[in-house]
């Protein structure tokens, strides 16, 4: 570890101050008092730690016992020094350190109360509770991955249900059959009297366009789509879309 890795992390320009102080809110009165402290109503400067330097550190020192990987961030940052001491409160944030085997799976036993999930690895590292070990979460994602998987996920599972063939063409899953669905594009206004059928939710689509969005976005992937007619597909048509042929 470098020696000056505190003054990458900590020294760095605050970005805001926060909070609204008593004296604050007098300057902002008209009928408050002619003077005030230049500083007073302010509360402390936000934090502005640049973490990056501490993280790319743990990650290089992946299989080394983490009694050695401590040792050498204790000889570099003092806890005696109250700036130096706060970037051990950082260590959490990047390595699990008190990491069990319980019920086939490791947890970490220090996770605190406000996690939704209080014994799951939420770090990129942990130390082996085995060997001793740096070790890499495999688990881990970070928000970004999570969001992929997620939408991976529910295209998953659209394509179960629908494919597009094209802008007005749909493959539905309905009742255990395949069918082709013919769709129309909402007028933006309605046209006298006329009513609207969707056959599909079997229902008479709403006047107002605004009504029954959400449920179309699922059902079409586009709001302002409707279901004019549907045919179900032969096993044939069905084996040229490669379709399964029975619910997923």
């Amino acid at each position: 570890m470098r020696a000056d890795m505190f003054k990458v992390i900590v020294e760095r320009p605050r970005k805001w101050k926060g909070g609204d102080g008593a004296a604050d809110r007098q300057r902002r009165d008209f009928e408050g008092p002619p003077q005030l402290g230049m500083r007073a109503g302010y509360d402390y400067r936000a934090l502005n730690e640049n973490l990056n330097p501490l993280r790319r550190y743990l990650r290089a020192q992946v299989g080394r016992p983490w009694s050695k990987v401590y040792s050498e961030i204790a000889h570099n940052i003092d806890r005696r020094n109250t700036v130096q001491q706060h970037i051990y409160q950082h260590l959490d944030q990047f390595v699990a350190i008190t990491v069990v085997w319980k019920d086939g799976r490791l947890v970490d036993v220090s996770s605190g109360f406000w996690r939704w999930d209080r014994h799951s690895l939420h770090q990129e590292l942990y130390v082996d509770p085995r060997t001793g070990l740096l070790r890499v979460n495999e688990q881990h994602g970070g928000w970004r991955r999570s969001l992929r998987k997620r939408a991976l996920e529910c295209q998953a599972k659209i394509d179960a249900r629908r494919r597009t063939l094209d802008e007005f063409t749909q493959l539905h899953l309905l009742d255990g059959e395949w069918y082709e669905v013919r769709l129309a594009r909402l007028p933006t206004r309605a046209r006298g009297d006329a009513q609207l059928f969707d056959v599909i939710t079997k229902r008479v689509v709403p006047r107002e366009i605004s009504d029954g969005r959400e449920e179309r976005a699922r059902q079409y992937g586009s709001h302002d789509l409707y279901a004019v007619s549907k045919r179900q597909l032969s096993k044939r048509e069905k084996k040229s879309y490669g379709l399964p042929g029975t619910p997923c």
